[in-house]
Formats: structure tokens, sequence, C-alpha cells
């Protein structure tokens, strides 16, 4: 079972063991181990309190010390290590108002949210499995440790955390699960919306987004966050690129351009989902080469993606990245010419003419009334800048 990505791990955990500790990998790369996907972030919990972790390894960083978490960099790659801890109350739905440090990993296994995330790996390869994980698992189901509405109560973003997992592996939530978050769904309301985008950020670009819409629905969790919600048929059989084009594909379904920013995304999301929306308004209608030339391959490629599988469309990216290719400049910066020229060649001073001025030439030059050379050119100054 011990692959590349928990080289570091173990041998933290062995310099640990040797010291008189216990350690063992935590959390997803258990999980997705056991699923045989691919293990990303392999963290390590310990029986060793943070200054006793600090006499054992010679290079850290604290980066949650309070909680117990700091990050060593002794081994090959960087590995958090967090000491094991138990909670106390929840007394605003997110964060314990204290942490307890233990050295019974029971315990601390017994405050995870789900069982499939409540196993660890030992140095020899055991799996420590004390709430049945590896036969949810089997079974394809997110089940709560323990009583599921202590752990929704406690933290209610967990709720759209099961939402998340189920969409991402496929799997059903039980039914007490579910059960539990309908009763606790208005507890979302307490949530900052920055942690709410976190978990939309991987159920929209999930390989299987319909199931995380249909449980948003079912639970009424959806009436807890921005959108309608009405069209989440629309999620069947499809899975985005990234991240980006998943918020294209929620906004045009809910006709919002302005959704990403209701969920607080970044300025970058929000154009780029505005740059999409705009293409597929554009994909009704033949496609003018100012169009191909303004608007980036990527936002085309989405644009194609969401309008072919809502709309049941049958356009070809393949053709549209080929004429776009094929345009004779691909950004202004190609122009033969500056805005220097055009001033030395009218003899006037700067303003807003300029920019409109070069912009139709770049339009001009597209649709083929102009070469691209500079000769060419001054005669189109000369016949279109009149003042």
């Amino acid at each position: 079972m011990i692959i590349h990505e928990f080289e570091a791990a173990f041998e933290l955990m062995k310099k640990l063991s040797d010291e008189g500790f216990d350690a063992v990998v935590v959390g997803g790369a258990v999980r997705d181990t056991l699923l045989g996907a691919p293990v990303h972030d392999v963290d390590v919990a310990t029986s060793a309190k943070p200054e006793q972790m600090k006499q054992v390894f010679k290079k850290t960083v604290d980066i949650g010390i309070e909680h117990g978490t700091i990050l060593v960099l002794d081994a090959k790659e960087p590995v958090e290590v967090t000491t094991y801890r138990t909670e106390g109350t929840y007394v605003d739905h997110r964060r314990p108002d204290q942490v307890n440090f233990v050295t019974d990993l029971a315990e601390d296994l017994k405050r995870r949210d789900f069982t499939i995330n409540a196993m660890a790996l030992r140095l020899n390869n055991e799996v420590v499995d004390l709430f049945g994980g590896q036969q949810d698992l089997k079974a394809k189901k997110i089940r709560a440790v323990g009583i599921a509405s202590e752990r929704f109560q406690e933290d209610a973003l967990r709720m759209l955390r099961a939402v998340r997992f189920s969409a991402k592996l496929n799997f059903t939530i039980e039914e007490e699960t579910l059960r539990a978050m309908t009763v606790h769904a208005s507890d979302l309301q307490f949530i900052a919306m920055e942690r709410i985008k976190a978990e939309f950020d991987q159920i929209v670009r999930s390989a299987h987004p319909y199931v995380g819409f249909k449980q948003l629905k079912e639970t009424t969790l959806a009436a807890y966050v921005p959108g309608n919600f009405e069209k989440i048929e629309q999620w069947k059989s499809f899975s985005a690129s990234s991240t980006e084009v998943g918020w294209a594909m929620f906004s045009y379904l809910e006709n919002d351009p302005n959704l990403v920013k209701a969920y607080r995304g970044s300025n970058k999301e929000s154009q780029f989902v505005q740059h999409v929306l705009r293409a597929i308004e554009l994909l009704h209608e033949p496609i003018e080469n100012r169009s191909l030339f303004d608007i980036e391959q990527a936002v085309w490629q989405a644009a194609v993606m969401i309008y072919n599988h809502v709309e049941h469309g049958e356009i070809s990216i393949e053709e549209i990245v080929q004429r776009k290719r094929a345009l004779p400049i691909a950004s202004k910066q190609q122009l033969a010419v500056t805005g220097k020229h055009l001033l030395e060649w009218t003899g006037q001073k700067g303003g807003p003419w300029l920019k409109q001025a070069l912009d139709q030439l770049v339009t001009d030059i597209l649709e083929g009334r102009v070469q691209n050379e500079e000769q060419h050119i001054k005669g189109w100054v000369e016949r279109e800048c009149r003042f």
C-alpha cells in the first residue's frame, strides 16, 4: 500500500515512532488509497504535542499551532503534522471554543466528519477503522461519524461537505445523515460565504455534479445559498473541465452573470464567466471574425461545451479554433503600426479618437479590408482618419 506520495509522511512517522510517539496518516489520503484514486495531500496526526514535534524535527513552520498543526520540512516534501485532539462546543456552528490535545488516536478520529474520512494508516500498513469507513466505501455511502445531527450542529459546513463528497465519488448519503442535513439545513446561514464557495468550487467541477445539486434541493440546503436551482436536470452527464467552467455552467443555468460574485468569487472568475455567457450568445448566429479575435480560446471552448450540452447544439470547437488561428492577427500587438504612426501621419494630438481608430483598424484587417502592412495601413489612415 505504500506509494510514492506516502514516502515523506512515513519518514516523519518513523522519526516520531523512534521517539516514543504514535503517528499515523489520516484523512483523505487513506480514503483515496483504499479507493485506488490519486492521492494528493498526505497529512499526519500524532500523539506528540507541537513543542515535542519541534524537538524531534529541525525544520518546522507554525501554520496552525493553536490547533496543533505544524508544517514539517525535514523530509523530501513538506508534510502537515497535527497533534491528536478533541474539540469543545461549537458556539457559532463553525469553530470549537477550545481544542484539547490528547494522546489517544480514537479520541481524535471520533471528532471527524464522515466515516470514510475517519480512518488512519499506520507504518505497518494497518488501517485503523473504528467507524466502518471501509464498509461504507464498499457500499458507496457517505455516513456521519457518530450522531449526524451533532456533527452538523458542530460545523454546519459539513452538510455541504457531504454533498461535495457525494458528487465527487458518486456516493449516496446514508439515510440518517441525509435526514439530519434536512433538519439542520438552515444552519448554513451561519457559515461565511467564502467557505461555502470553496465547497461549491468542488461540486461544480466534480465528476457527478447532478448528484450534488439534486441533494442540495432535496435537503433544502439550496434555499440558503444564492441561486434558484430550477434547472438542475441539465447537470446530468455534464462534467466541467475546470472550476471556472463549472461556474460558467451554473451561471448559465441560473441566467445570472453575477452569480459567482454572490458567492464571493474573484474578479477573474467573474470576468471569465461573463465572457463565456457572452460567447454563448454569439453561438446563436454566424460568428464574426472580430468576435473570434476578441474572445480567448479557453472561453470559446467553455461556451461550446455548455451550449452543446444544454441547447443540444452541434457546434464544432475545432472549427472555431481553426478559424481563430487563421485570422490575419492574433493580438493588437501584432499590428504593423502603433499609435505613434497614426499621430505622425495625421498630425493630430492623442485623444479618444486614437483608440477608436486603432480599434477600427483591427476590425478592417480582420475582415480583409486592409493588409497588416505599414504602407497599406498608411493609405487606410489617409482615407479613414479625417478631421
